[in-house]
């Protein structure tokens, strides 16, 4: 008569386990995924439209400041009409 000894094989089962946990995850291959709100994206934006006002801004300020600003007097006027109308 032979007898198994069942403790003897349970330190090789947990490493086992262990190789087959490692495998299906390779088989995954998780991979990050990032998704931007509409409302991030219109920051995002209002944003890049400030930092050209304010290079505007200061392209006006050093003319202004040189005495090279010309103003457009038509330009002027035909936006005051459109008030006016």
């Amino acid at each position: 008569m032979r007898i198994e000894r069942p403790n003897s094989v349970q330190p090789v089962n947990p490493y086992r386990q262990q190789e087959q946990r490692q495998e299906e995850t390779r088989a995954y291959g998780k991979r990050d995924q990032l998704e931007i709100s509409s409302e991030a994206l219109e920051m995002q934006r209002d944003q890049e439209t400030e930092a050209e006002r304010a290079a505007r801004i200061g392209e006006l300020k050093e003319q202004v400041q040189g005495g090279t600003y010309q103003v457009d007097a038509k330009r002027i006027a035909e936006k005051l009409l459109r008030y006016e109308l």
